[in-house]
């Protein structure tokens, strides 16, 4: 039984450094390995009215409805045509299933802490001090490391607050009277 232990452990630690590296642009980005449920091909995406511009819509993924969120738009790249590169990541974040729009899916690698290193001031904005947690330096590689929690967060997901739900659907000078 203590063999067992002894090999958990590694396991446990290889999988809090592993990360699944994508590309948006030709930039490489990094989500925890972990958090990654499946990676497929682009998939019929069924549109939403009125949500915001990086929610490309929802889908059908085996009974569950996934909203999809397209990373170069949340990002402010310019949208590009999905290729047979695009790809579709699938996260579980607060019991919801969510997917996201890449470029292409690279590999998973393994980012130890002293390979991690924070944005250096200079470079850091607001958007950038939201989501990304670090960046992986690895050889001449630099890889962004996004917090996903941050990143997906449901309220920003929705695009909607609960300010924004009151008045909803009704012309813009009728709100006020909601």
């Amino acid at each position: 039984m203590s063999t067992e232990g002894a090999q958990n452990e590694p396991e446990e630690e290889i999988e809090r450094d592993q990360y699944l590296v994508f590309k948006i642009k030709s930039q490489e980005y990094g989500l925890k390995a972990m958090l990654i449920q499946e990676i497929s091909a682009m998939f019929d995406i069924k549109e939403v009215p009125n949500a915001p511009a990086y929610i490309d819509g929802i889908m059908n993924l085996r009974g569950r409805l996934v909203s999809i969120i397209n990373f170069r738009k949340k990002f402010g790249f310019e949208a590009k045509e999905h290729d047979e590169e695009t790809r579709i990541v699938y996260v579980e974040h607060e019991g919801f299933p969510i997917g996201i729009i890449v470029d292409s899916v690279e590999e998973v690698i393994r980012i130890t802490d002293d390979k991690m290193q924070k944005l250096p001031e200079t470079a850091i904005t607001t958007m950038s001090e939201k989501y990304i947690e670090g960046v992986g330096m690895l050889d001449e590689r630099l890889i962004i490391v996004l917090d996903a929690k941050k990143v997906l967060d449901k309220a920003d997901v929705a695009g909607i607050g609960a300010a924004d739900m009151q008045g909803a659907g009704q012309p813009a000078g009728e709100q006020a009277a909601a």
